[in-house]
């Protein structure tokens, strides 16, 4: 009984409290005390901050993962997309920054204990996308910066060239353009 009490954090009952203080494991209460009511927060807070951003609660399904590691134990939040809407994809990083603050405001230690939110899409998930798009799409999305060089740099001979072809046909247009110049 006295293995059982000094597990949870209690003082053995014919222990001297003045000459034996025992401290409490680190893992074991913060498994008991605190775990619960983190996951609550959790749940409560994602379920408020769907419900006050518009989006309904029906799209997004809160599931919760734990990992005891090192007496502590850490939670990761999943996100799963039970509605495809493309405005997900959009503010999914507002959305969770949103969720980590609002949890803050509840317990500031939550990025101590918070370890991960990741985004989960059933297999199933009905998508407009099925498909990935040709590969050239990725580029004309979003070039990097050493392409845009390269583009500007072409741009820029290309240019010289059309200059240049200008010139000549100016030239080739002239009447006396052909005389007095050497054959090739």
């Amino acid at each position: 009984m006295d293995k059982i009490k000094r597990m949870f954090g209690g003082k053995p009952s014919d222990a001297n409290p003045h000459l034996d203080p025992v401290e409490p494991h680190h893992g074991v209460p913060d498994f008991l005390a605190h775990i619960d009511t983190r996951c609550e927060l959790v749940r409560v807070r994602t379920r408020n901050t769907l419900r006050l951003s518009g989006i309904p609660e029906n799209w997004i399904e809160a599931q919760l993962l734990l990992e005891p590691h090192g007496g502590r134990t850490f939670v990761h939040l999943h996100l799963v997309v039970r509605k495809w809407d493309e405005r997900l994809q959009r503010y999914g990083v507002a959305l969770q920054r949103q969720l980590l603050d609002e949890m803050e405001r509840i317990d500031p230690q939550a990025r101590e204990w918070l370890r991960s939110i990741s985004w989960h899409y059933p297999l199933d998930l009905d998508c407009p996308f099925p498909e990935l798009p040709q590969a050239s799409l990725w580029m004309e999305l979003a070039p990097s910066a050493p392409q845009l060089e390269v583009l500007s740099e072409m741009d820029e001979v290309q240019a010289d060239i059309a200059l240049l072809f200008e010139l000549r046909d100016a030239d080739l247009a002239r009447p006396d353009a052909t005389k007095g110049k050497p054959a090739v």
